[in-house]
């Protein structure tokens, strides 16, 4: 049965494409899809993704590009681009992640960035019907962010299948239990805890093959 992960984070540079790298690296045979990327140069994060886990050209697609470093309704508008069709956007993606035992999806910033006008990474993430990773920071403020985050997913009844954090800064006298906590009170597993580098080492990050097969549902 084919498997789709949507990763989502709950702010924008959490780490969703470092994630994305370690899912993607564990599944040679896997399909990634960056639905939108604005303001980089166009494939940007899937071209590292790639880089980092060995995929082949034709195991990464993103649909859609925008010049500015905007939410992408404002980077649409911005590029004098009509608004994004989010119909057809589903389906592109979808038609994708067909051709894969197990994809890949990842997201812009967090779940209420904008697509559209009244349409939302979240809707778009519900459209797919895809699983959830959710990325969160580990310092102080993650809890609140997370739980909201969780929240906002459970009440469009989407399905969360873990949560990863990523320290994206030295850590704080809160970072090694905020994971733990956060674990307690959503009831989610913590499918990975990334430590914070100085100078960012991937491999240091890859965990083994049947670890991460292990917190997938593989």
């Amino acid at each position: 049965m084919k498997k789709c992960y949507f990763i989502t984070g709950t702010d924008t540079g959490v780490g969703k494409t470092i994630a994305t790298a370690v899912l993607a690296r564990t599944f040679p045979h896997c399909g990634v899809c960056k639905p939108i990327q604005t303001g980089y140069p166009q494939d940007q994060d899937l071209l590292f993704v790639q880089k980092q886990a060995g995929l082949k050209t034709a195991q990464i697609y993103n649909p859609l590009h925008f010049t500015k470093p905007l939410a992408p309704q404002q980077a649409a508008r911005e590029d004098k681009l009509p608004p994004i069709n989010t119909r057809k956007l589903v389906k592109n993606i979808l038609d994708f992640c067909a051709q894969f035992e197990v994809s890949f999806i990842e997201g812009a910033g967090g779940l209420y960035v904008p697509i559209s006008e009244k349409y939302f990474m979240l809707d778009l993430l519900k459209d797919l019907k895809a699983e959830t990773i959710l990325v969160c920071r580990a310092s102080l403020g993650t809890i609140n962010h997370a739980l909201l985050s969780i929240a906002a997913l459970r009440q469009k009844r989407v399905k969360i299948k873990g949560l990863i954090f990523n320290q994206t800064a030295p850590p704080d006298i809160s970072a090694p239990e905020n994971p733990q906590i956060i674990q307690k009170i959503s009831g989610l597993p913590v499918l990975g805890i990334f430590p914070y580098q100085k100078k960012l080492n991937l491999t240091k990050l890859f965990v083994s093959v049947s670890e991460v097969k292990c917190a997938v549902g593989q």
